[in-house]
């Protein structure tokens, strides 16, 4: 008897095994059910209310990139940045992509309805970039990205905050919106625009 149960307690612990081995069909986990910082891919991001921030992005980064719709189970509605203490006094904004040298086109999704500063300053491989239906293009925003000379605009814009093109050397030719009401100082200094 003691060595049936032996056999039938083996044969059970194998089964549990091999079924929680096994996927579970028609069953879906949510990703995270909290707040909280997150990565996926190439990307550092942010859930907030069922929405996400995209807050930081390898710098190793490279070539066209379509920023995705959504991130986790969540939708991505804005590209944000992180803060760093570069003292004890004083913190420093980096832009979610800031400095991604090896990007050279980029597609913003229309969910995307914010873009803080500095998103994409000194990206200087970045060529050209198609902006969705922001509101403003916020400052710094594309500061330095020396290689950038195609541009495309949403209508919705109506505000240019300061320097968001300051630097871009080789930009000439920018179709603006006929809504752009305000365009900040040096928006587009030292470039050739």
């Amino acid at each position: 008897m003691k060595k049936n149960s032996k056999k039938l307690l083996s044969a059970l612990l194998a089964m549990v095994m091999v079924l929680c081995s096994l996927p579970l069909a028609g069953v879906t986990f949510n990703a995270s059910a909290e707040d909280g910082e997150y990565t996926e891919g190439y990307y550092t991001y942010t859930v907030e209310n069922g929405e996400a921030t995209i807050t930081d992005c390898d710098e190793s980064i490279s070539g066209e990139v379509v920023i995705p719709d959504t991130l986790g189970v969540y939708p991505v509605t804005s590209i944000g940045g992180r803060t760093i203490s570069v003292t004890d006094i004083t913190d420093t904004f980096i832009g979610a992509f800031e400095r991604c040298n090896y990007l050279t086109e980029v597609t913003i999704p229309n969910s995307v309805k914010y873009i803080e500063c500095s998103a994409f300053k000194d990206c200087t491989a970045l060529i050209k970039i198609k902006i969705p239906e922001l509101y403003k293009i916020s400052k710094y925003m594309f500061k330095g990205c020396t290689s950038l000379t195609d541009v495309t605009f949403s209508e919705s814009i109506t505000i240019i905050e300061e320097e968001a093109f300051s630097g871009c050397t080789a930009l000439a030719n920018i179709k603006l919106p006929k809504g752009v009401s305000i365009i900040e100082k040096d928006a587009f200094y030292n470039t050739a625009y």
